[in-house]
């Protein structure tokens, strides 16, 4: 997908310097003349030529070939930035993200702890639209309380999260882990932006423009939604007699207290091994 860029405007000369534009435009044009980008673009060119070569140079895999360059951009972030895992998030409605590419179990699982807990980096890069980076989870226990522990017992130090989107449409995020506190730095973070950026174009799949037709699509055919939460989301509501989100958040409660993923949560639900009644009956 082309990036779009904007020309920055020519300062005007000032008191007797002549302008270089000012002479006759039949003249072969000399060095002076020469437009440059500004150093940011070229960086930032750089930067997204140096991560294609990177994300090409993964091995390839069985899945399809949207779901398959997912995960060469996630086994990209270990094998040139030095962190030590990465995942792709899927935003399938307001309250659910899925994991639509993984560069290795742990990361998964990290990311699982976002949809269990209700909060974390993920999260909140698709909610403010910027970045979120958080070199040290140890000193933001209160920003996400639970999450921070949480990934902290899985040996998550640092995460990185960047979200994908185009314009004021945000569909999911580029999330990266860490097992010790570090800062990203300038190239780092310029590198980890042309990621997601890689990964929007791939789940754009354009290069003639932005079609909102084709994003979902691709969408359509990555999300991996786990049917079965959404219906012990629905047999929990009926029980408890409250709305989708109050059962949901039940659900992550009972799977947090009890060490367990929200999917077995829902397994455990549906083949009524548990029933959420109310917080006596949930141990």
């Amino acid at each position: 997908m082309s990036s779009v860029r904007t020309a920055v405007p020519a300062a005007r000369p000032t008191g007797g310097v002549e302008s270089r534009t000012s002479r006759d435009p039949a003249s072969p044009p000399d060095r002076g003349d020469r437009i440059t980008d500004p150093p940011h673009d070229q960086a930032a060119r750089s930067a997204l030529q140096w991560c294609r070569a990177l994300v090409d140079a993964q091995p390839a895999g069985a899945a399809g070939p949207v779901a398959d360059r997912l995960r060469r951009v996630c086994l990209a972030v270990p094998s040139g930035l030095r962190l030590s895992g990465a995942v792709v998030i899927l935003r399938a409605d307001e309250d659910t993200e899925t994991v639509a590419a993984s560069s290795d179990p742990g990361s998964a699982n990290a990311a699982d702890l976002e949809h269990a807990l209700g909060e974390g980096p993920s999260r909140d890069a698709l909610a403010r639209g910027r970045p979120v980076l958080v070199g040290d989870l140890e000193g933001c226990g209160t920003v996400w309380v639970a999450y921070a522990h949480a990934a902290g017992a899985q040996g998550v130090r640092a995460v990185f999260s960047f979200p994908l989107q185009v314009g004021a449409a945000r569909f999911g995020a580029l999330t990266m882990y860490a097992g010790t506190p570090q800062r990203l730095g300038r190239t780092r973070t310029q590198r980890c932006l042309a990621l997601a950026e890689i990964a929007t174009e791939t789940l754009l799949d354009s290069s003639d423009g932005v079609s909102s037709s084709r994003l979902e699509a691709s969408l359509d055919g990555l999300l991996d939604l786990r049917v079965e939460v959404f219906q012990a989301q629905g047999m929990a509501m009926v029980t408890l007699r409250s709305d989708l989100a109050t059962a949901l958040a039940r659900m992550r409660a009972h799977a947090y207290r009890t060490d367990r993923s929200l999917y077995e949560v829902s397994l455990d639900i549906l083949a009524g091994r548990l029933t959420l009644t109310d917080e006596r009956s949930d141990s």
